[in-house]
């Protein structure tokens, strides 16, 4: 068995907070939800629905308008109460609609009825998305029609690549969605190869979960909608950063290679966006609820619910038996604060921000009064504006795991001098972003996140 990884960097990432991978749990019905107009690119989506309006479940709420803006739908039925300012702790405000649940579920424990998909062409699919509202479901979340639409037709040919890489136990609802609902995963790939025009399907896999890739690929090759397109799975390695898109097209390239297969492009997409788009094209539904993992050190029993888009976070952790009996500084018995995503790059959030379509896990840091509790927090980029910050001891730990094959430590100390040049942006400009540097550095310095800032301020004054 071939497995594909990188030769340099990198870090075997283990949380024991993280809730485990076997399989997930339904989650209570919020009695209101917070949907938030503006995504955390800034791209905004205007209400269609008025304050004192009822609303039934699953139907739209607010209309995108415009690139990186998608439709909203209602995950409960109810009464539109009113509109609020919502801002995150990203210091993103946007205004968002507040919903109480009232009156009866129209989708909810009925029966569903499959719709025909494979005599729909690229185009009807991808307008099919954008009316269900189906976007990225990680990261910016980024419209899916809009990443489709911009795959001009070129001569190379184009493969659509699962990300199924778990190189980080945060990652466990991606797993928990793969294990329960493979079918879905894989008929969702088909469609978005559909719609894509791509001429090859290929699930990557990290090693442990060969048996995970061996299901997904035998389920694509039985589907008779895979007619033509060529299905094959790649073996990954499980060091983390392996799931990045700069990775992940490296392993892919170096598979086609060694395969003797054109190399082309990828398209590389999660099991929770093909899932999103089995819903839209197939059930004809907007994505409702998504597999979230929720942990932490706070948190008495970590663990993987579906719950529904809008539940407040603190909701989520009562459901996983709320917090450890601690105390925070003010004398409470709640966290500070919570990260939304992998405790390695997540931000952070207050108790009462709702579960968005990219929120794939949600984590509890210790609280301060917590024995060992700096232990916990070192890898926490989110809680570094919490901690003493330290100076750098030139150990080299940052150069020996960055898979970019950079020197943070001297990139870092560059742009602390203020003595920017093209030069330190072309050097930069090489990193992925991973956060390696920062989870090993003793000093909890800020690399990745000064390394990123330069970037982004770079790239404004070049436009």
């Amino acid at each position: 068995m071939k497995v594909y990884s990188f030769s340099k960097g990198g870090i075997q990432f283990e949380d024991g907070f993280a809730p485990r991978q076997e399989h997930s749990r339904l989650a209570f019905l919020p009695e209101t939800v917070i949907m938030p107009l503006s995504t955390e690119a800034g791209c905004r989506s205007y209400p269609v629905v008025l304050p004192g309006q009822h609303i039934e479940e699953g139907v739209l709420i607010a209309r995108g308008q415009g690139a990186g803006s998608a439709n909203i739908h209602s995950p409960i039925p109810g009464k539109l109460v009113k509109t609020i300012k919502w801002g995150t702790e990203s210091g993103v405000v946007s205004d968002a609609l507040v919903i109480r649940l009232e009156g009866s579920f129209s989708r909810l424990g009925k029966s569903k009825t499959a719709n025909e998909w494979t005599g729909l062409s690229g185009f009807e699919i991808r307008s099919l998305l954008a009316e269900y509202g189906v976007i990225e479901m990680e990261g910016l979340g980024r419209p899916l029609c809009d990443i489709l639409s911009a795959l001009e037709p070129t001569r190379e040919p184009l493969t659509l690549a699962v990300r199924c890489v778990f190189d980080d136990p945060w990652l466990a609802a991606d797993y928990c969605l793969c294990n329960e609902n493979p079918d879905e995963v894989v008929e969702g790939g088909l469609i978005a190869a559909r719609a894509a025009g791509a001429s090859a399907m290929i699930f990557a896999v990290s090693a442990a979960e060969k048996r995970l890739g061996e299901i997904l690929t035998d389920a694509a090759k039985r589907n008779e909608a895979a007619g033509r397109l060529a299905v094959a799975s790649v073996t990954a390695g499980s060091r983390y950063p392996q799931h990045s898109d700069y990775e992940m097209n490296a392993i892919l390239s170096r598979h086609a290679k060694n395969e003797g297969l054109a190399k082309g492009r990828f398209l590389i997409l999660s099991p929770a966006t093909l899932a999103a788009v089995y819903e839209a094209v197939v059930m004809r539904a907007p994505v409702l609820e998504r597999y979230i993992a929720v942990g932490g050190p706070a948190v008495k029993r970590p663990a993987v619910l579906k719950a529904r888009i809008g539940s407040r976070l603190r909701n989520l952790f009562a459901e996983c038996g709320g917090f450890r009996r601690k105390t925070n500084d003010a004398g409470g018995s709640e966290p500070d604060f919570a990260v939304i995503g992998s405790p390695l790059l997540g931000r952070a959030a207050v108790l009462d921000e709702p579960v968005l379509k990219t929120s794939r896990a949600v984590f509890a840091p210790a609280m301060k009064s917590d024995k060992g509790v700096l232990k916990s927090l070192l890898r926490l980029k989110s809680a570094r504006k919490f901690m003493p910050m330290a100076v750098c001891i030139n150990c080299g730990e940052c150069r020996s795991v960055c898979p970019a094959k950079l020197d943070p430590e001297h990139l870092y100390k560059r742009i602390k001098t203020g003595k920017h040049s093209d030069s330190l942006l072309q050097m930069v400009s090489g990193c992925i972003g991973c956060g390696c540097c920062e989870a090993v550095c003793p000093s909890k310095l800020p690399l990745c996140a000064a390394i990123a800032r330069f970037t982004f301020k770079g790239a404004a004054r070049a436009v």
